[in-house]
Parts: structure tokens; sequence; C-alpha cells
């Protein structure tokens, strides 16, 4: 759990400190911060499924503990350029990118080493792993907050050292050989793409699957772009209103986590993981109100209560239903599923909010999930999933 918090934490750093460059510091424009947010994401596009699949064939602690090093070095090259006053918008791209290639390849390994030291307790370990991540984004939300008073500079740094940090906490889980796996002959692509062909012909995954990705698609890009705009440009905050806006939504999904385990887990998942996406769509219409910024931070903390348990309940449906010799890869779909759509979503709501302005973009992002959700409902068998 502890190379979770040292990963997890400078995430959360980055989630702050990369708008507040783009919007605050080089005052780009929307489209070209939604750019930016849809390069974090885009690799995972392409990558995830081959770190899915080297999550299954090769030693997961050993992918960590190199990737962990590895990650620490764009944020000190960010620094570096901060520090001799040549920071740029293309060099922002390449960090983008950078940590997006990285994380393609943590997230499966991470995953399937989650799936190995829970034994017959899933939902629960998933559960307490979900706090565990959404508490270390948290602090790092919240030391993100003294961009305004200190600088980038010495946050850059900080995330770096924890990343390299998260060497030695990823070499002390002891090696974790791959587990037996069906014949690997056969051509590399039927291979890489095995783990989606197992999620599409599960009645359990697949509707799963496309709930996430239509979540992906409009909660990402509300996530990574339109609540820092609308920090900006209705509320005329800057990183310490970015910070507190995420670490609200943090706290939520941290509450709805402990009440699922206080709770013992819920037993209709799929219900739960439709009742909280449409739950959040109704949260998040209180900012078509323009509240006063406490009222809009009161919708964001309810939609991270939903978002919460719609995490944990497709995780749970996903892991409980992989084979275990196509775990890492099936995780990988849920990935894939679960970030996919948000470089598209960021991309797609930047340049909706340019031409058509931030509120649009937020109603069209809530009648968005919510057809998504009702057509679901309708034609799957996702509410009825369920242990």
């Amino acid at each position: 759990m502890g190379g979770i918090a040292t990963y997890v934490v400078p995430q959360g750093i980055q989630t702050i400190l990369l708008p507040w460059l783009v919007a605050v510091k080089l005052q780009e424009s929307a489209d070209r911060l939604g750019i930016v947010q849809m390069m974090t994401q885009l690799p995972g596009l392409f990558l995830i499924l081959l770190g899915g699949l080297m999550a299954d064939r090769l030693d997961a602690r050993k992918i960590l503990t190199g990737l962990h090093a590895a990650a620490a070095i764009p944020a000190a090259v960010v620094a570096l350029f901060l520090h001799t006053g040549e920071l740029t918008y293309s060099l922002l791209i390449v960090y983008a990118l950078s940590m997006g290639v990285i994380n393609a390849f943590v997230l499966p390994a991470r995953d399937g080493i989650l799936n190995r030291i829970a034994g017959e307790q899933l939902q629960r370990t998933v559960t307490v792993a979900m706090g565990l991540t959404f508490g270390a984004q948290l602090f790092g939300f919240t030391a993100a907050r003294a961009a305004d008073s200190y600088g980038a500079i010495p946050l850059l740094l900080l995330q770096s050292f924890i990343l390299l940090s998260g060497v030695i906490a990823a070499w002390r889980l002891g090696p974790m050989p791959p587990r037996p796996v069906e014949d690997s002959a056969g051509p590399k692509l039927a291979q890489l793409t095995r783990g989606i062909s197992v999620v599409w012909n599960s009645n359990i995954m697949r509707p799963a699957m496309l709930m996430l990705t239509c979540m992906s698609f409009f909660y990402g890009g509300t996530f990574m772009v339109l609540n820092p705009l609308i920090v900006r440009d209705i509320y005329d905050g800057t990183a310490i209103e970015i910070s507190l806006l995420y670490s609200v939504f943090v706290f939520g999904t941290v509450t709805s986590t402990v009440l699922l385990v206080m709770a013992g887990g819920i037993r209709r998942q799929g219900r739960a993981l439709l009742l909280a996406i449409i739950g959040g769509g109704l949260s998040l219409s209180i900012g078509l109100l323009e509240p006063p910024f406490w009222g809009f931070l009161t919708s964001i903390f309810l939609w991270g209560i939903g978002g919460g348990v719609a995490m944990s309940m497709s995780r749970t449906i996903m892991q409980e239903n992989a084979p275990d010799d196509m775990r890492a890869r099936v995780l990988a779909v849920f990935t894939l599923s679960n970030t996919g759509g948000m470089p598209i979503g960021a991309l797609a709501l930047g340049y909706f909010t340019e031409f058509f302005g931030i509120l649009s973009a937020l109603a069209f992002v809530i009648l968005g999930v919510w057809v998504s959700s009702a057509l679901l409902w309708r034609f799957s068998n996702l509410s009825r999933i369920g242990s």
C-alpha cells in the first residue's frame, strides 16, 4: 500500500500543478489547456494493453521499480526550465506525454499486485486501496496549494523525491513472478488484445466497460478541464481555489469509500454504479445556477461521493470476473475504459467551452451522462449485476 501512496501523491500534485502552470502561469486558453490535459491520457489509449500484457508476463515488482525511477525525471526537468525562466507550452506538452506513457505501464502492474494480495476479501481490499489512493491524492492536492505562495519549483522537486522513494517501496514488495498463463504462441497482436476479447464476450464485464467509457468521456473531461476553468473564470480563483476544489472532490470519494468499508460492501454492484453516476450528474447541475463558491464546492463534494461508489463498484465487477491468467490484461481494459475517454473528453470540452461557454459545456456533460446511463439501464443487464 505504501507503493500506491508514493505514486499517487505526486499524481495529486500534478493534477493541480499542471493546469495551474498552463492556465495561470502561462495564461493559455481553454482549448490549449484541453490539449495538455489530453496528452496526459492519450498514451494510455495506445499503450495500456501492452502494459497489461507486460504485467502478466514479467515480474511486476521490477516494472514498478523501474517506472518509479523514470517518473521522477520529467518533473525535475520542468523544475529546471522554470528555474532558468524558459518554461514553454511545448515543454508542458512533452511533460504530459511522458507522464502519460509511464502511467500506462504502472497502473496494470499495480492492479495485478493488488489482486494477488487481496485473497477472498476482494471488494474490501479494492475499496481500502481506493480510499488510500484518494487520501494520498488529497495530500498531494494540499501540497499543490502552495504554488501561489512558493512557486512551482519546490513542488516539482517534491514530486520527484516522492517518486524516487517509491523505488524503495516497490522493491520491498518482494519478487512478484508472473503466474502461469495460456500458451504464448500465436500472433503478438492477438495476445495484446486478448483482454478486450475476454471483456467484450462477458455479459457482466461488457456493460460495465461501456458505462466506464461514457463516464470517462463526460466526467473525466469535466474533472480535467471544466473544473479549473470554472474556478478561474467564474470565481476568479488561483491555485489555492483549484486545489480546494479537487480536495473537496477527493474528500467526497474518501467519505464514500469509508462508508462502503463500514457497510461491508454492496451486493447489487451494477445498480449502485448506475445510480452513483446519475446522482453525480444531479450534483453537477447545481453548478448551472452559479452558486457562491461554497455552494459549488458542496456540489463537487456530492459528486465525489458518487464517484467513489462508481469507481469502487466498477473495479470490483471487473476484478471479480477476470480470469486469473488474464487478470492484468483485463484490468488494463478497465483502465483503458476508465481513462480512455478522458483525452477525447478533455479536448472536446476545451473546444466546446471556447465556442459555447463554460455553463453550456457543463449542461452538455450532465445531459450526456444521463442519456448514457438510461440507455445502459434499459438495454443491458448492468442494473442486475451483483454478487
